[in-house]
């Protein structure tokens, strides 16, 4: 995309132009957009004909790079008396900054808003309004979870205020609404599609994972200490592996196609080059794990290279968690290639027919008794330094490329559930995070060590939106904790244990049936965590809390220990 927008803006061809992306620390959206200083660096080295470089220093970061999650949203839910889910009304008013990011639009977040609100029920009745203002902020746009927490919290802030209005169990009012696992292909209340998703086995297997029933009981017996602690839950769908249907957002070529080239070098080891980037979420060891696998060489034998224009295949690169789901299938796609190429070459070298052959742990062996025929590393020493006494007419071809987009769904969905155990001291206001579970579906996993700490990474970032990170500005518009000492994230100290369960509901739209893992936990920790502070403080009449973050003074506000306050 940033080729493409270099060159158009500049009067240049694209192969006039490469973008290198090395090992890139966090992203989460922030830098999937245009910025003004990037085409101001890019246009004043093409004028002073000289490499330029730009650093921003903490400040200019935090008031130029996207802000996001500014909302005001107003909602209702129909629930009869039996617990079933009538009707979702939903007005969402989002301030967008002074203008519309280049070229992604800021209007996503409030879309996906009014799309994913309801998400996971059965629901008959939908209504939702969607409206943007401008403002003398600073730009907002897509970061981790594009509006995923707002719905999420929404939704489930609802569903648990009707479940406390009539009288019902949480978890009791979310098995009687949630779309049956064997329902699908389904639509979510505002139309969205749905493969195939596991609501119904995810709330059972959080239900058993955190001991609900236990729970319950201590708390009870601690309420009578004066001990004030909640249990919330947030059922999420969550987006990934977005289609072809998205192209062309802003005008400019977003590409939602993926590719990777897979060669065979000469010693015997893979070279994988991908289109998708590493951005600290471990897509060259799921890419180097997909082309071991594919080919049959163990996963030391594969170097993985991205984000290199000049010498990657033409690829969308990494955002809206699709680099396993959609470069994984690529990579998977293009080492079943090579692996058909190299049983050819040593088929004609061993005088053998290629479904006799097999590649495994590094060499050409007998597919049947698996014992070895050829090393890799003699087969790519024929092929590349003696071709010539390889048969006549044949040529070997030790380098494939495999291109995927998903076809069959607009995107693929998700789903899963979070709970959130912590307590609330009624005197100062601070919450204490005692454990967090997330049980989620992202279909295949193929690294669980990989998945499980994307999980936890995005519930601790879900946890900092509910708790602690808010950009605060004066009424002209100055950004006033523009600095990592008055803006709050957590820490480890401030964090509980997370323990990450897996429901797996393949895709039907690729042979890995992987989905994305990303964003899940961001998406569903912010409502977790608001549902169990209101159900810490509901026996002590306290107002429902829905004003991110939870900040210790608007928790004694709600407990009517301190008057209300525009900075709280």
């Amino acid at each position: 995309m940033m080729q493409n927008l270099f060159a158009k803006h500049l009067g240049l061809e694209e192969h006039q132009v490469r973008v290198v992306t090395k090992d890139v620390g966090g992203s989460f959206g922030i830098k999937v957009h245009t910025y003004a200083d990037e085409m101001a660096t890019v246009a004043l080295s093409k004028l002073l004909k000289r490499p330029i470089k730009f650093v921003a220093d903490r400040i200019e970061s935090f008031v130029t790079d996207i802000h996001a999650r500014d909302h005001r949203v107003k909602a209702k839910i129909g629930v009869k008396s039996d617990g079933t889910i009538t009707a979702w009304e939903i007005d969402d008013l989002t301030g967008i900054g002074p203008y519309s990011v280049y070229p992604r639009t800021s209007g996503i977040e409030a879309n996906q808003i009014v799309n994913l609100t309801g998400g996971p029920y059965i629901c008959p009745n939908y209504r939702a309004r969607a409206r943007v203002v401008f403002q003398n902020k600073n730009v907002m746009c897509q970061y981790r979870a594009v509006g995923h927490p707002i719905a999420t919290a929404v939704t489930e802030g609802l569903v648990e205020l009707a479940a406390a209005k009539i009288g019902m169990d949480p978890l009791e009012i979310r098995r009687r609404n949630l779309i049956p696992d064997d329902a699908h292909p389904s639509s979510g209340p505002s139309g969205i599609k749905f493969e195939a998703l596991s609501h119904h086995e995810s709330l059972a297997h959080l239900d058993a994972m955190m001991n609900y029933a236990g729970l319950r009981a201590e708390q009870k017996r601690l309420r009578a200490q004066g001990i004030h602690r909640g249990i919330g839950f947030a059922s999420f769908i969550e987006v990934t592996n977005p289609s072809a249907a998205f192209y062309g957002v802003g005008g400019a070529k977003i590409s939602a196609q993926d590719g990777v080239t897979m060669r065979l070098d000469a010693q015997g080891a893979i070279i994988c080059q991908s289109g998708v980037t590493e951005q600290g979420q471990g897509a060259e060891a799921v890419l180097a794990q997909v082309a071991a696998s594919a080919f049959g060489v163990p996963i030391e034998r594969v170097r993985v290279i991205t984000g290199d224009t000049d010498n990657t295949p033409y690829g969308g690169g990494t955002w809206a968690s699709r680099a396993a789901g959609i470069g994984g299938e690529a990579a998977w796609q293009a080492g079943k290639a090579l692996h058909a190429n190299v049983l050819a070459c040593a088929a004609s070298i061993l005088q053998a027919k290629p479904a006799d052959l097999d590649i495994r742990n590094g060499a050409v062996v007998d597919r049947d008794s698996g014992s070895e025929r050829l090393p890799l590393h003699e087969l790519a020493r024929i092929a590349y330094f003696r071709p010539d006494t390889l048969p006549p007419g044949f040529q070997a071809e030790l380098m494939a490329t495999r291109h995927y987009v998903p076809r069959a769904w607009p995107f693929a969905f998700t789903n899963g559930v979070q709970a959130s155990y912590l307590e609330v001291d009624t005197d100062s206001g601070i919450v204490k995070l005692l454990k967090h579970w997330c049980v989620e579906d992202c279909g295949t996993v193929i690294n669980p060590q990989l998945v499980d700490e994307q999980i936890r990474g995005g519930v601790v970032q879900g946890i900092g939106g509910a708790l602690f990170e808010h950009c605060i500005y004066d009424a002209r518009g100055q950004l006033l904790n523009g600095n990592m000492a008055d803006y709050l994230v957590p820490m480890a100290a401030e964090m509980p244990d997370i323990e990450v369960g897996h429901v797996m509901t393949p895709t039907a739209d690729s042979e890995l049936g992987a989905k994305g893992a990303g964003e899940a936990g961001t998406a569903g920790a912010p409502g977790a965590v608001m549902n169990a502070i209101n159900d810490a403080l509901r026996p002590l009449d306290a107002k429902p809390l829905t004003h991110m973050p939870f900040t210790p003074g608007r928790i004694l506000q709600a407990l009517g220990r301190i008057g209300e306050s525009t900075r709280a």
